[in-house]
């Protein structure tokens, strides 16, 4: 599936949900918020972190979220990053009953192990599980010691048994080529903060959505607007959604 089909469809599960003025815009060095129905969140989807102040957004921005939404097709991950989390602004959270308790970390082991798994992001959680997997790999734009060139993706991917993707490919340009890559059998799931809480994930092939959802919105801005990484934000809901699976192929 090209890259813009699989943003396209994002976009089009939005023709559902009533329109909302876009109330905030958060800037920070990691994070972009949204506010809308409800506070969307991304992360920065260029180069290396923290983002230089001279790369913030535009400051004339549409008052509709949906229109700030269609941002997300532009090939500047600027502008990209600003309607991922405008998206993310409207989809509604996901049915608690279809919420899988356990962190993504936790599913990766429980279906990767023994197996071959490919994590395309330098999460936290890769330097505690290498051990667990046949082979593992994690292949990254900017390669940390013991990361791989995201060049290497067309011989890596169709080894893998599990794949996780972090969801700044969406707004990077790059998912469609990854998945291009990826076995048919091979488990998906898509991962982090920007991850949208969309249904056609599901009929893309992804067995899980691991993201947030903002449970204290005046907590989560000031985080954000102070320049926090992810991974010190608070007033977070890690979520994972399974979208009413079961058992995982």
């Amino acid at each position: 599936m090209k890259h813009q089909d699989i943003l396209n469809a994002i976009l089009d599960e939005l023709d559902s949900i009533p329109d909302h003025p876009v109330t905030n815009l958060i800037s920070g060095s990691h994070i972009v918020a949204v506010e809308s129905a409800r506070l969307g969140i991304a992360t920065w989807a260029i180069g290396k972190h923290p983002l230089p102040a001279d790369y913030l957004p535009e400051k004339n921005l549409p008052e509709s979220a949906k229109k700030l939404a269609r941002f997300l097709l532009s090939p500047d991950p600027i502008r990209a990053s600003l309607g991922m989390a405008a998206v993310n602004s409207l989809l509604p959270d996901p049915p608690a009953g279809e919420l899988i308790d356990r962190n993504a970390s936790d599913l990766i082991l429980e279906y990767g192990k023994g197996k071959n798994v490919a994590v395309i992001g330098h999460f936290p959680f890769v330097e505690k599980m290498g051990d667990q997997f046949a082979q593992f790999w994690v292949l990254e734009k900017y390669p940390r010691p013991g990361d791989i060139d995201a060049g290497q993706s067309p011989d890596v991917l169709p080894q893998s048994d599990l794949v996780a993707i972090t969801a700044t490919t969406l707004a990077n340009g790059t998912l469609g080529e990854i998945l291009s890559h990826v076995s048919s059998n091979a488990v998906k799931i898509m991962v982090g903060p920007s991850t949208p809480m969309a249904r056609v994930l599901f009929h893309m092939g992804f067995c899980a959505l691991a993201g947030s959802i903002v449970s204290d919105k005046p907590t989560a801005q000031i985080c954000i607007a102070s320049g926090c990484p992810f991974r010190m934000v608070k007033g977070v809901t890690h979520v994972l959604w399974g979208g009413g699976k079961i058992i995982f192929p």
